[in-house]
């Protein structure tokens, strides 16, 4: 193309004028088009989180009573704006303590006893710019909330902590824990009366081992040592100043941090594990003492304890004892009924008193070998009512352990944690002269008992200690035990004489035993012959959010 019009074309196509105008209108179009669907995918981002907050709050709600879901789901669901959109209630088990299980695969619907329940939600956002550019109208929005039931009891089996004698306690509890106390009844009374919540003592050991971001089941699983479990107790009675004091003095007695022992021993889960409760979830209300007690315990393991109490014990010349605790548990933490965790056992213990008195008829020093066996003692958690109309009430049922006292030759290194007990066939000398050896043997058995205990409203808010005998309970276990002794000089019977001056001596001396054995029981929360039993607490028309 040539001449005038050939020319215009070529000078059309090499103008630049306009082009910034044409591409701010392309370029305005489409931002105005990109903010318009930002607008949409907010109100997207908004609606989804406001029906996730409302299944999450119909989940927990649910979760309170299983049996009752679909009924509370939908009416929190509708309370919330969601009453005509599509719901699924599903009730089922959810358990977070399985090894190697993902937690999207925690909750099983329709598993039972159900224990959560999950609350599904569909629904619709309309949007309004983003049909524009041919997007859909309306966007669907599908949402989930999983919620497990919190309702728990605690109880504490073997919480035999009433009074005890300052040096006893001290001399033993020292020995458990390599330290020479030196705390006085007063003390041991304030640390028998208070109770303090399990879950801050784990928040303060939490703290202790620099673990202040992990979870319960985490901390359970770790291992403290003595003193720093004295330090977390400290911390959760710190509201109770003679608790504090006596826990003081005990730190100031130990010579270093102590053995490690295993938290999850003293203070544990229970079934509240499966839940990965959340940090500041509340705790049964644990008794000090049967802390303090655990603690030593299992810091000194099943090594055989050696304590020599001198002549400190009135009416005897002097007092030494051996002893041995096997495997102990004895605090539920938060359990359900019919849950593996819902039975708890007490330790078996074996204990020889060596006492040393005056012998009759001048014949020097007589010294009298009481061994006692505790066989573990259980309860176990058969119901749990929340809301009634006498308010919560507790059910365990409670069987004390086969327990035995005896007057035998027991040697010191029979007395182990083990399964086999000594020996308890051959008698023990009583008198040792150059001439003449005075023996005896004497076997009290005290038979398992059971029972079905009921804690009321009243018992669970006072603490009250209810209690399971054995059989063949008498007023003074040492001299029940005595009138079955057996005596004999040098393999053949007792002189009239002899006999009537051994029996009167002997006792004499039994409150004293009795005193010593009840003493050093008490110092591990234990009882012969008994189980002694309180609910620590219940849990109550809770739940927690879990997925």
């Amino acid at each position: 193309m040539t001449g005038p019009r050939a020319g215009r074309t070529r000078r059309f196509r090499a103008a630049r004028g306009g082009n910034v105008a044409i591409l701010v209108a392309l370029g305005s179009a489409m931002l105005m088009g990109a903010g318009a669907v930002g607008i949409d995918l907010g109100m997207v981002f908004q609606a989804r989180r406001k029906a996730q907050g409302a299944v999450d709050i119909a989940a927990m709600l649910a979760a309170v009573d299983p049996a009752q879901a679909d009924t509370a789901a939908r009416r929190s669901l509708g309370d919330n704006g969601y009453a005509t959109a599509t719901a699924t209630v599903s009730p089922g088990r959810y358990d977070a303590s399985a090894p190697g299980t993902a937690p999207g695969s925690r909750f099983k619907a329709g598993g039972s006893p159900a224990n959560a329940v999950r609350v599904g939600l569909s629904t619709s956002v309309p949007v309004t710019f983003g049909r524009a550019i041919g997007l859909p109208a309306a966007v669907p929005l599908r949402v989930t909330g999983t919620a497990a039931s919190a309702q728990f009891a605690a109880f504490t089996i073997g919480s035999g902590t009433l009074q005890l004698q300052g040096g006893i306690a001290n001399a033993l509890l020292g020995a458990l824990m390599g330290a020479k106390l030196s705390l006085s009844v007063s003390d041991y009374d304030a640390l028998a009366s208070a109770r303090v919540d399990g879950l801050r003592v784990l928040d303060a050991l939490g703290a202790s081992l620099n673990m202040q971001a992990a979870n319960y089941t985490d901390i359970v699983q770790a291992q403290a040592s003595v003193g720093q479990m004295l330090m977390a107790l400290r911390v959760a009675a710190q509201d109770n100043g003679s608790v504090v004091s006596a826990l003081s003095g005990i730190l100031n007695a130990l010579p270093n941090a102590g053995n490690l022992i295993a938290i999850g021993q003293v203070d544990g889960l229970g079934d509240a594990a499966a839940l990965a409760p959340p940090r500041g979830f509340a705790g049964p209300s644990l008794n000090v003492l049967n802390l303090l007690g655990a603690a030593a315990a299992l810091a000194n393991g099943q090594n055989q304890v050696a304590v020599d109490l001198g002549a400190t014990i009135p009416g005897l010349l002097a007092t030494r004892l051996t002893l041995a605790i096997g495997e102990r548990k004895r605090s539920s933490g938060w359990v359900r009924p019919g849950s593996p965790n819902a039975t708890v056992q007490t330790a078996q213990t074996r204990l020889l008193i060596e006492a040393t008195v005056t012998a009759p008829l001048g014949l020097g020093s007589l010294t009298l070998p009481v061994y006692a066996e505790v066989a573990p003692a259980q309860a176990t958690l058969r119901a749990l009512t929340c809301a009634g109309p006498s308010g919560r009430q507790v059910t365990l049922d409670a069987q004390t352990g086969l327990a035995t006292l005896a007057i035998a030759g027991v040697p010191r290194t029979a007395i182990n944690g083990g399964s086999t007990g000594p020996d308890l066939s051959q008698p023990a000398p009583l008198i040792a002269l150059p001439l003449i050896t005075v023996s005896g043997r004497a076997l009290v058995t005290l038979g398992t008992g059971a029972q079905t205990l009921t804690f009321s409203e009243a018992d669970i808010a006072n603490h009250t200690v209810r209690s399971v005998a054995s059989g063949n309970l008498t007023q003074s276990l040492t001299g029940s035990l005595l009138r079955n002794l057996t005596l004999n000089i040098n393999g053949i019977g007792v002189a009239p004489l002899l006999q009537s001056a051994l029996t009167t001596t002997l006792g004499a001396v039994a409150p004293a035993i009795d005193l010593v054995l009840d003493n050093v029981l008490r110092s591990l929360g234990l009882r012969l012959g008994y189980a002694d039993l309180d609910v620590d607490g219940t849990l109550c028309s809770q739940a927690v959010l879990v997925q």
